[in-house]
């Protein structure tokens, strides 16, 4: 069994040497209001979580977050596998003619400028073939930048924890991961049957600030976007219209009783503004390749707001659920029901646990 193809995407990013393999494999997800971690074992052609946590951000001390969230977990891995996020990051998906990853390297260094707003010696760069068993002349590839202080700002934060940070990567990258992982198609031996139309599958990463956006074929990311829209924008009309502090908001967002039709009527402007961006996405997407997004997955801390998945439901034709990437994965021990509660903030976390097992 092979290292996860995803795995090598951002090696270049992180500018720290791989660490020796572990027993187990720790990722980090650090957000804006809070630090989650999963920590998983291999075993055999499964996984096992064998720990797991969530922790507030308070007062913006987003260090004695993930102290206080390590420090109550008997954490095993002390090299974390990480990952960043919104502006100041990019992903790019673009055809080129076919040569190796060598050559490929080589000429990226070269024409980075070409992909990215960013003056070259402010960002860490790069690339990766999507493709790379395919005869085709061109070849797809993946390339992706990252402004220097989002990394050097992340690395400091894991050392002064006294932690070896493994490697970086980006949230959707690591959501994509976890279907990877599941191994439910295998990239290299998939073979298009005739008169079978390929379609693409979705998940929508709703965050607090940014939704992360990602469209798969074979389980691989062909398109990625970042939507700024997220839960503080519900928050904040809650907070507004009822005239009430952003904390009440924000705990009447998660846990509304019977006024659940109240705060998602609240946040309706919000959310069709959300959903019409995935759309205008789908149909980009559709245009650019001709293969319909045929599914859409929702996720991240946001989408638990209740109504929400209907409310897409109506605005997109395609079908639409909760993830859950448990479902897909060979996970061989029985979870606690806090687990399955929180899934849906645990996916950039899970997905990034599953980077190292060889």
């Amino acid at each position: 069994m092979t290292n996860s193809l995803l795995e090598k995407y951002f090696s270049a990013i992180s500018h720290i040497i791989p660490q020796k393999e572990t027993v187990s494999s720790l990722g980090l997800d650090i957000g804006v209001d809070s630090c989650k971690v999963v920590e998983t074992v291999k075993t055999g052609d499964g996984y096992q979580v064998i720990n797991w946590g969530i922790e507030p951000i308070e007062n913006a001390d987003t260090q004695g977050s993930v102290k206080k969230l390590l420090s109550r977990l008997k954490i095993q891995s002390k090299s974390p596998n990480t990952a960043v996020f919104g502006k100041g990051t990019l992903i790019r998906y673009i055809e080129m003619p076919r040569m190796s990853m060598e050559d490929l390297k080589k000429s990226f260094d070269i024409e980075a400028d070409k992909y990215f707003p960013f003056a070259r010696d402010q960002i860490y760069t790069s690339c990766y073939i999507l493709d790379p068993v395919a005869k085709d002349k061109q070849m797809s590839v993946l390339v992706a930048a990252v402004k220097k202080e989002i990394i050097n700002e992340r690395m400091e934060l894991i050392f002064n924890l006294g932690l070896q940070p493994n490697f970086i990567t980006l949230n959707p990258i690591a959501i994509a991961n976890v279907f990877y992982s599941s191994g439910e198609e295998n990239p290299k031996n998939k073979t298009v049957k005739e008169g079978i139309v390929p379609s693409a599958t979705a998940v929508l990463d709703i965050g607090e600030t940014v939704s992360s956006l990602v469209i798969m074929i074979d389980n691989l990311p062909r398109f990625t976007r970042d939507i700024f829209l997220g839960g503080q924008d519900f928050t904040k009309k809650i907070s507004n219209a009822l005239g009430i502090s952003l904390a009440e908001a924000r705990k009447l967002k998660y846990q509304p009783g019977d006024r659940a039709q109240e705060i998602l009527s609240l946040c309706d402007s919000t959310l069709m503004n959300l959903a019409s961006e995935v759309r205008l996405s789908f149909d980009y997407f559709m245009t650019e390749r001709n293969i319909p997004v045929t599914k859409l997955f929702l996720t991240g801390g946001a989408s638990t707001l209740s109504g929400l998945l209907e409310l897409f439901s109506k605005s997109l034709d395609i079908s639409i659920e909760k993830w859950n990437p448990i479902v897909s994965l060979k996970i061989s021990n029985v979870l606690d029901d806090d687990f399955n509660k929180n899934i849906n903030r645990l996916g950039v976390a899970l997905g990034l646990a599953l980077y190292h097992h060889a």
